[in-house]
């Protein structure tokens, strides 16, 4: 995955383009909306989808490993238009970027900070960022689920239906949907989920 992301970064829109096979770009049509991913397959394989489809997007990013290759991973993004905010000051920021127009990315199995809820997900369960289902009701936006894994020498990307978020819905009712959707393509590749903690909430 590592590999795939550095080799891939320099490769401007006209050249990734045809290493990709994009299934619901339709989804995109009405409108901005919160995109949740997972640490499945390879996120920053689908950020550069989101820049060959011209989609601005802005997220959250903790600081890991050395401060070099932060750097070196934040540059990465700015180069594919994307908006970055520090876990402490994602809040405010990410509410803003829904109203001015621009896509909102984030993690369901890493939650790097703030609220988190207890869904089904991948046999137990997991406790996810409960932030998309926040950020979609308090803004009347979608949630957008989106995968990104590896088949042979390219990449499927899959962009899922719209899912539609009742302010008054529980958030765990909310992100078990979101959840529920993402689980079918990990359980058909689950040798490429790999979201570098013990996920699972019980002590099974």
């Amino acid at each position: 995955m590592i590999l795939d992301s550095v080799w891939a970064d320099p490769l401007p829109p006209a050249r990734m383009r045809p290493l990709l096979d994009i299934d619901g770009a339709e989804h995109l049509q009405d409108g901005n909306a919160v995109m949740v991913t997972s640490h499945f397959g390879n996120w920053d394989i689908g950020a550069s989808a989101t820049h060959v489809l011209g989609l601005p997007v802005t997220t959250v990013m903790a600081s890991f490993g050395p401060p070099l290759i932060t750097q070196l991973v934040e540059l990465s993004r700015n180069r594919k238009g994307f908006e970055l905010f520090t876990p402490r000051l994602a809040a405010r920021g990410l509410v803003r970027a829904l109203r001015r127009g621009r896509w909102v990315g984030l993690m369901l199995d890493v939650p790097e900070a703030g609220p988190t809820v207890v869904v089904p997900f991948c046999g137990g369960p997991v406790s996810v960022s409960a932030v998309p289902a926040r950020l979609a009701a308090g803004t009347t936006k979608p949630i957008v689920p989106v995968a990104c894994w590896r088949e042979g020498t390219r990449w499927r990307v899959r962009i899922h239906a719209r899912i539609e978020v009742d302010p008054l819905e529980d958030d765990t009712a909310v992100m078990a949907r979101v959840a529920s959707v993402l689980e079918p393509d990990i359980r058909r590749h689950p040798e490429q989920w790999y979201p570098f903690h013990d996920v699972y909430a019980d002590d099974r």
